[in-house]
């Protein structure tokens, strides 16, 4: 997967191939983590207490940004909602300063919590992410980590969001590349 990672870099570096696609580019398969990120104003671990046409209502278990209450509501668009059911947990970026709040994810990127250590871990991401957006060059340390600790959910939106941060921040193509040349040479 670092193969595919490493791969795709190597695509971005000539400069013709950028001007070839210049205002065209291939959306990645996944969104870049900072750009769901980066409206966000409320994050936080909650459980499901009911589901209605034009609401989600759920109970906070815990805070990883912004200040939302104990209970709260979140629209929810009957045409297109998230795959979430009574009693799921999940982690939820929302926009709004008050409930009820609004997706600032796509239905399909909704975080759905299986256990106690995958909360956990995203909480971590989500919390890094957050502090960090705006500042492209310090989260490549984050993305590269999320390669290699995971989960596999995590490495994919990780590779992702690396391209996205070489595509847009020439700069940072050579840093990236780099790091991830050294680690594929130590698993080696």
């Amino acid at each position: 997967m670092l193969r595919l990672t490493l791969l795709g870099l190597a695509l971005l570096l000539p400069a013709r191939v950028s001007a070839q696609f210049a205002g065209h580019p291939v959306p990645p398969s996944l969104r870049p983590f900072h750009e769901r990120v980066a409206e966000v104003e409320v994050a936080a671990v909650v459980r499901v207490e009911q589901i209605d046409e034009g609401r989600i209502s759920v109970r906070r278990e815990a805070v990883v940004a912004g200040a939302p209450p104990e209970r709260f509501a979140v629209k929810r668009s009957p045409l297109d909602p998230p795959p979430l059911a009574t009693g799921d947990r999940a982690l939820l970026l929302l926009r709004g300063s008050r409930p009820p709040y609004v997706f600032a994810d796509r239905p399909s990127e909704v975080i759905r919590l299986s256990d106690d250590a995958m909360a956990a871990r995203w909480q971590q991401a989500v919390r890094e992410v957050i502090t960090l957006r705006g500042q492209p060059a310090r989260l490549v340390p984050v993305y590269l980590d999320w390669l290699d600790a995971g989960p596999e959910t995590l490495r994919e939106i990780g590779r992702s969001s690396l391209l996205d941060l070489a595509t847009k921040h020439t700069e940072l193509r050579e840093k990236i590349t780099r790091e991830l040349t050294e680690r594929q040479s130590a698993k080696e």
